[in-house]
């Protein structure tokens, strides 16, 4: 296996309910499956806690696109989609970024492949849930 240099970790929570996975744990959990499944160098953490996935109006997010176009990390991993974003628009705008930048994507809870087409495929189908969802508890609320 050849080495990846850096993996960076996303993670974010809307607000601390002690419901769901924390922040820290979602961290530990992408770190696990990293160094279970890749070999790695060093990882960048982004945190985000208190904000909404349904933007990207989050300062650790913005951090991690600056660093993703200045090629800081080969492989983004987070616990799960919705995680990373909450809108069609602003999750596509992330994959054409990594794309552009040869940096991998992986969902450790959903098990995408973005390597081939259907796992590309089933990562936005599943984007456009995260969405749903996200419009859904607005609804509500």
């Amino acid at each position: 296996m050849i080495p990846i240099p850096i993996i960076a970790i996303y993670s974010r929570k809307s607000k601390f309910t002690g419901k769901g996975e924390s922040i820290q744990s979602q961290v530990e959990l992408c770190k696990e499956y990293a160094k279970k499944n890749l070999s790695v160098e060093g990882f960048l953490v982004f945190e985000d806690e208190g904000y909404s996935g349904g933007n990207t109006n989050r300062p650790k997010y913005r951090k991690m696109l600056e660093q993703a176009s200045a090629k800081k990390f080969h492989i983004l991993i987070c616990y799960r989609l919705d995680r990373i974003s909450r809108n069609i628009s602003d999750f596509t705008h992330l994959v054409e970024l990594l794309n552009e930048n040869n940096i991998s994507f992986i969902s450790i809870r959903e098990n995408f492949d973005t390597s081939t087409p259907i796992g590309r495929a089933m990562m936005f189908i599943a984007s456009v849930f995260s969405q749903l969802e996200r419009e859904t508890i607005s609804e509500r609320i």
